[in-house]
């Protein structure tokens, strides 16, 4: 086989030719030594010479620079020959070059062999014995060892700062095999996502792709709302004050070779379920995941999202058995654990890797597919999601307590339902008489008992009354089972509730302060009633 090819020096290294004739005639520590002791010796007498001759100051000074960097020079071939493994030349490491990179190798200082103790171990000369030129030198090849030690460790086979996730967790171990493969699988549709205003970072969410266009290379991107939020005055969203910003460019960050980012197109966003899509332009290689309303409480999930490393994160939890505050909006679930909020947007799988929702809010709250799937539906054929505003708040008998159950149950005669938790002021249930407490039975004849059935029916009726040929601003009839726990009876009554693309707000009546006072004055039973 011929040698191989023969290449320039490079900086603090040598060429493949230097090497191998390091190799056919290497040398030992002392030898070098001897070589650097020798030299300096020669370098003294050339300079007492150089004073017998009567030389001028300045050439005895520039005699003695030459004399130190020669003594340098020396000494790093000294430490490079004693080195027992010093680190070879570094080779570039352009894209397109095929050459094999030397390996890393710690420059071992060069010390003299003195003796040999009793028991056959030796002795090398003390530190302080060895040339400083030698110590110098050997500190320039050091650093260069650190510097290409650092450099490899940003390998990505190397790299040992990608943050660990939830599968490193013991509890895991069980079904780590076999959920592995799904998130990989789910996880090439998973994008990190960042907004921008005027050039100053607003956001920084994940997201997936829900739809891709392979003949034009288009991708639709779905994520969370508050991607473009700018402003949350609010905790309790019913009374929609947030502010978004739909003219906030937005980057779309692909976990690709090159570390891909794209400018993304708003499509539409929903302030009302927190949903955002967004069209993007790229060749990418991802397989669509599939949705799943096939969820059931205590059930595993994972929720994968993006850092601001591109990294994948992974975190584990069970579906939990809850409905949402009075702060929150109808839509959502929640998992039993805390979520990174940069996974904001990112897919909720179960274990086959299908998509169970949508992670939306840092209180652990995600959008089930069930909804997401009715909205995206809904995007499709009207360009819009509208939904009919009811102007109530409600929490589910189903996840009160067993007692508490139990006592509805004995003095209202009502098994399940939906218990009025607020009533919007100058709603149309306000006025026709539903009031804080009171259980909605039933919808059209339908038991509903959850929030998330509440929501998905709505939507389906919406859907209906838009498919009919009527438009947004219109009105749907509804007839609603009712138990008025004042009055402790049973009724149904009809309500007229509007259609509407917009967000809905519940926000409580309140007293004007002179009101008060009067009511007070005239020893009203305000205060009393309930």
């Amino acid at each position: 086989m011929a040698p191989p090819p023969t290449t320039e020096k490079e900086e603090g290294g040598e060429g493949w030719g230097s090497r191998l004739r390091h190799r056919r005639t290497p040398v030992t520590p002392p030898a070098a030594t001897t070589r650097v002791t020798a030299t300096q010796s020669e370098s003294t007498r050339s300079s007492q010479r150089v004073k017998r001759k009567g030389s001028s100051p300045s050439k005895v000074r520039k005699s003695a620079r030459l004399t130190v960097r020669e003594d340098e020079k020396n000494a790093q071939i000294a430490a490079a020959a004693g080195a027992s493994a010093s680190p070879p030349p570094e080779r570039s490491a352009s894209s397109g070059s095929s050459a094999v990179s030397s390996p890393l190798r710690w420059p071992e200082l060069p010390r003299a062999i003195v003796g040999e103790t009793a028991f056959g171990e030796q002795i090398l000369e003390p530190f302080d014995h060895i040339d400083p030129a030698v110590v110098r030198a050997h500190g320039k090849m050091v650093k260069r060892y650190a510097a290409k030690q650092d450099r490899q460790l940003k390998l990505v086979s190397l790299d040992q700062h990608i943050p660990r996730s939830c599968m490193s967790d013991s509890e895991l171990l069980p079904i780590r095999e076999s959920v592995e493969k799904s998130i990989l699988q789910v996880a090439n549709a998973v994008l990190g996502l960042s907004s921008y205003i005027e050039g100053k970072l607003l956001r920084r969410t994940s997201g997936f792709l829900i739809d891709w266009d392979a003949e034009n290379k288009i991708g639709t991107v779905l994520t969370s709302a508050l991607v473009i939020q700018s402003k949350s005055p609010s905790l309790d969203q019913w009374l929609a004050a947030d502010e978004y910003s739909p003219h906030a460019e937005v980057h779309v960050h692909l976990m690709d070779k090159t570390n891909t980012t794209v400018v993304a197109e708003l499509l539409h966003y929903d302030k009302h379920y927190n949903l955002a899509l967004f069209k993007i332009s790229n060749d990418l290689k991802a397989q669509i995941p599939s949705f799943t309303i096939d969820l059931n409480f205590a059930e595993d999930v994972f929720v994968l999202g993006r850092d601001e490393d591109r990294n994948l994160t992974i975190d584990y939890g069970k579906v939990e058995f809850k409905g949402p505050s009075h702060l929150q909006r109808h839509h959502y679930m929640f998992i039993t654990c805390g979520i990174n909020n940069l996974g904001i947007g990112g897919p909720v799988i179960k274990n086959g890797g299908k998509v169970a929702g949508m992670f939306s809010l840092p209180e652990m709250a995600f959008i089930p597919s069930s909804i997401i799937l009715r909205c995206l539906q809904m995007w499709k054929s009207f360009d819009c999601i509208p939904r009919l505003h009811l102007g109530m708040k409600f929490s589910a008998i189903s996840f009160l307590d067993l007692p508490h159950r139990e006592k509805i149950a004995c003095k209202c005669d009502v098994n399940d339902g939906l218990i009025v938790k607020q009533v919007s002021e100058g709603s149309v249930a306000e006025k026709v008489g539903v009031r804080r407490g009171d259980i909605i039975k039933s919808w059209n004849n339908e038991n509903i008992s959850t929030t998330i059935e509440l929501e998905n029916f709505l939507l389906d009726m919406c859907k209906k009354h838009l498919d009919k040929g009527n438009g947004i601003g219109s009105s749907v009839d509804l007839s609603i089972g009712i138990f008025y726990i004042r009055k402790d009876s049973h009724d149904t009554f009809k309500m007229s509730v509007n259609v509407s693309d917009d967000i809905e707000v519940v926000a409580e009546g309140m007293h004007l302060s002179f009101l008060l006072f009067i009511e007070l004055a005239n020893n009203s039973e305000f205060g009393v009633s309930c």
